[in-house]
């Protein structure tokens, strides 16, 4: 016969390390969701500015015009402008993520005509080797999951370190 503690018998210190182990679960997830979350470049679509191996610090702090001004104004959040790298699921494909620069917002000239209202143009850097926009036309805002901000870290494909490449913001 085997013996079951009843839950009772569970000692302070490992309640206390299961509270904090979810309070930190939780705060993990909170954090991925509505701040930051680290993505891997795997293509070389962005290429000089973003290579195969570079680990990427993606905010989540983007204003879409839905906060009231006064939340707006006390945190970090700007809407998305020309010359951002942004992160956003694929139209064709919405469970994956890809990462291309912002060239045109609604109402802006793109591609022979004028990206709607709500959308955003985005292009690769190397523009012969990108599936972007030009391909599967605007984006929906909606779609925008971050802008990314900064390279955190670079391993090469065959795992050499690119140290020069470690902690450098994104233009």
């Amino acid at each position: 016969m085997v013996a079951h503690l009843p839950p009772a018998a569970l000692s302070a210190a490992a309640r206390r390390a299961l509270v904090v182990a979810l309070v930190g679960a939780l705060a993990g997830l909170y954090a991925r969701t509505f701040v930051a979350q680290v993505v891997a470049v795997s293509s070389d679509s962005m290429a000089p500015a973003l290579l195969p191996g570079d680990q990427l610090l993606v905010s989540r702090w983007l204003d879409d015009g839905a906060l009231p001004a006064p939340l707006a104004a006390l945190l970090p959040v700007r809407p998305p402008t020309v010359g951002d790298v942004l992160l956003f699921r694929s139209p064709e494909e919405p469970r994956r993520l890809l990462v291309k620069r912002l060239v045109a917002t609604g109402g802006e000239r793109f591609a022979g005509g004028f990206v709607p209202a709500g959308t955003f143009a985005l292009v690769g850097d190397a523009r012969e080797r990108s599936h972007d926009s030009r391909a599967f036309g605007p984006v929906a805002g909606r779609a925008v999951a971050g802008r990314a901000v900064l390279v955190l870290w670079s391993f090469a494909p065959e795992r050499a370190a690119r140290a020069g490449r470690w902690l450098v913001p994104l233009r």
